[in-house]
């Protein structure tokens, strides 16, 4: 398909997943305000980005959610049998996961906000890790609630945190010494992060609604059916973020040539929520820039 008539087909694809609601409307995702940013030898490269990237808004989380709860209740029951794995549900706490510096904005405490609201699940049993683990202590279920696991530095910090004072310190001591039952649930995984989560923290039970394989990253690309008329797609890609990665404002931890180019770890994703984008994603999709930079989605 000829590069102008790829890039208008492109713009007309997210029209119509804004339409339907799929995505939000602008200020919130700016596919062509986006678009605007490159020159225009650049903006076919951009526009196949645009074409492999994955928003989930506000109501899509809810269903991803739920289909989460349902997750682990039919885990359960093919454990323990319907009766008693419906007791262990019904008696379960739900916590955040912490990042390696506990902030209050840790998108783990939204998604207890929302589960608690769509399962409609009582107050009281959703808490901070902290009083999660005593409750551990006391026989109930835990269960962590992320949108993404991607390294899965993030679970794993809090797992071997010290939230008590005494023995057992931490969730791998308590799975250490006397065995838990504790289940880690995320919106979406990829794929390396869920090996090495279930390879590291064998005492985790982890449940995904989404697994993101290797071709579901930039490095996947192209994927789609609906290509441009260009010899190499993904060096012009890579040739993109060459280019503008070194123009745009990224957090001191992002600020090295590659992980500029495709995010921490240099996973390469390629998907946003409504709520938050995570540093895994291209930076170019969200990060500031100079200025008329316009980003495609925000990062918190």
């Amino acid at each position: 398909m000829r590069s102008d008539q790829y890039i208008d087909t492109v713009v007309e694809k997210c029209s119509a997943l804004v339409a339907s609601g799929l995505w939000c409307r602008t200020p919130i995702v700016r596919p062509a305000a986006w678009l605007n940013n490159f020159e225009k030898e650049d903006q076919v490269a951009a526009a196949v980005l645009l074409d492999h990237f994955t928003y989930f808004a506000s109501n899509a989380v809810d269903q991803m959610l739920m289909s989460l709860y349902r997750q682990m209740r039919d885990g359960l029951i093919s454990r323990m049998g319907p009766e008693r794995a419906l007791a262990t549900l019904d008696n379960a706490v739900f916590t955040s996961v912490e990042g390696e510096d506990p902030n209050v904005t840790d998108s783990g405490n939204l998604f207890c906000r929302k589960l608690r609201q769509t399962a409609r699940i009582a107050d009281n049993r959703f808490m901070d890790p902290k009083r999660a683990l005593e409750q551990a202590k006391a026989g109930r279920l835990v269960v962590f609630l992320d949108d993404i696991l991607g390294s899965g530095s993030q679970i794993s910090a809090t797992w071997k945190r010290d939230y008590l004072s005494q023995q057992p310190y931490s969730f791998a001591d308590l799975e250490a010494t006397d065995g838990l039952h504790v289940i880690y649930a995320t919106l979406v995984a990829t794929r390396t992060g869920l090996d090495r989560l279930r390879a590291d923290l064998t005492g985790l039970q982890v449940v995904a609604a989404h697994v993101l394989e290797s071709p579901d990253t930039v490095a996947g690309i192209p994927r789609s059916a609906l290509k441009p008329d260009l010899d190499d797609i993904p060096g012009a890609i890579q040739r993109l973020l060459e280019k503008y990665a070194p123009r745009l404002g990224v957090p001191q931890y992002l600020e090295a040539p590659r992980t500029r180019m495709y995010g921490h770890t240099e996973a390469g994703l390629l998907l946003a929520f409504e709520h938050s984008t995570p540093d895994s994603t291209l930076p170019i999709f969200w990060a500031v820039g100079p200025d008329q930079w316009t980003p495609l989605v925000r990062r918190v």
